[in-house]
C-alpha cells in the first residue's frame, strides 16, 4: 500500500466533496422532478375527472330550468296526523351539509334558498322531507300509510293535489299535508 502525500490526500479529499456534492444536487433535482411530476398528474387527473363528471351528466332541457341565478322562496308546511298537528322543526337541513331547501324557526317555513341554476326538480317537496329524513308519498307520511287506518291527502292554497312529494313548490304556497 502507497502512502499518499499531503498533496494527494487533498487533491483526493476535494474530489470526493464534488462527487458527494454533485450526488446531492442530483438527488435534489430528482426529488424536484417527481414532487412537479405528481403536482401535474395530481391536476391532470383533477381536470380529467371534472372533465368526465361534466360529459356524463344528462343535459338539461331548457324547460327544466326556472333560473340560472338562483332563487329565494317560501312555503308554508302543515302536517296533520289523525287530527294532531305536527311540528316542524328548526333547522332542517341546516348543519354539516347546508341544504337549499330548510328551516330556520319551528314556524312551518320552508325556506328555498338557491344560487345559480335551479331546475324544477330542485324545487319538488320530497326534496324538503329527504332532507329531513323523513318519508313522503302518496302512500305514506312519516310511518302513516294508507290503509284501514287512514290514507294521505294533500292539498295545495286550499286545493287537494295528487303530485305529493312531485310538487314543485311555489313562493308563498300553503301546504297542508293530512293522514286521517
Amino acid at each position: 500500500m502507497t502512502r499518499l502525500s499531503k498533496t494527494e490526500r487533498k487533491q483526493l479529499k476535494r474530489q470526493e466533496t464534488q462527487t458527494e456534492h454533485l450526488r446531492t444536487a442530483r438527488l435534489r433535482t430528482l426529488r424536484r422532478f417527481l414532487k412537479t411530476g405528481a403536482i401535474v398528474l395530481a391536476a391532470l387527473g383533477a381536470v380529467g375527472s371534472a372533465a368526465w363528471y361534466i360529459a356524463s351528466r344528462p343535459p338539461i332541457v331548457a324547460s327544466e330550468i326556472v333560473s340560472r341565478s338562483g332563487l329565494h322562496r317560501h312555503a308554508e308546511l302543515r302536517i296533520s296526523i289523525k287530527g294532531k298537528t305536527q311540528d316542524i322543526p328548526a333547522n332542517i337541513g341546516i348543519g354539516v351539509v347546508h341544504y337549499p331547501i330548510h328551516t330556520h324557526d319551528p314556524n312551518d317555513v320552508i325556506h328555498l334558498e338557491f344560487n345559480g341554476l335551479v331546475t324544477i326538480d330542485d324545487l319538488r317537496l320530497r326534496n324538503f322531507f329527504r332532507a329531513w329524513g323523513k318519508r313522503f308519498d302518496g302512500n305514506c307520511i312519516f310511518q302513516y300509510c294508507n290503509g284501514p287506518d287512514g290514507s294521505v291527502k294533500m292539498f295545495v292554497n286550499g286545493e287537494e293535489n295528487q303530485e305529493f312529494g312531485r310538487y314543485v313548490m311555489r313562493d308563498m304556497d300553503r301546504i297542508e299535508i293530512t293522514y286521517r
